[in-house]
């Protein structure tokens, strides 16, 4: 089988995962994630970094390294595990569930 026109394809998340982390630091990086999520961590980090920070990159370091978030208790993901119980908490491995303490 002859491979002319195939070129290997750059792995993107890789290499943006570790401009991030060189740039800016894995404190800064974990923090943004930590206090705001994947998606709008990205979006900020995009500003700063000066180039698109997908979310997807990431969703990658988070689990590469094994970072931990308390979920929001007004996300709909908080509403299916926690108070529902439609979705196995062992989906989201991020995430941290504490229930709400009701006053009753």
């Amino acid at each position: 089988m002859d491979n002319k026109g195939f070129r290997k394809q750059r792995d993107t998340s890789y290499s943006m995962t570790q401009r991030l982390l060189k740039k800016l630091g894995e404190g800064k990086v974990v923090e943004l994630w930590t206090k705001y999520g994947m998606y709008k961590s990205a979006e900020l980090l995009s500003i700063e970094m000066q180039e698109y920070v997908s979310p997807y990159t990431m969703r990658h370091l988070s689990n590469i390294k094994n970072w931990k978030r308390k979920c929001n208790p007004k996300s709909p993901i908080y509403k299916g595990v926690v108070i529902k119980k439609t979705i196995p908490a062992a989906y989201y491995k991020h995430l941290i569930f504490e229930e709400e303490n009701e006053n009753v």
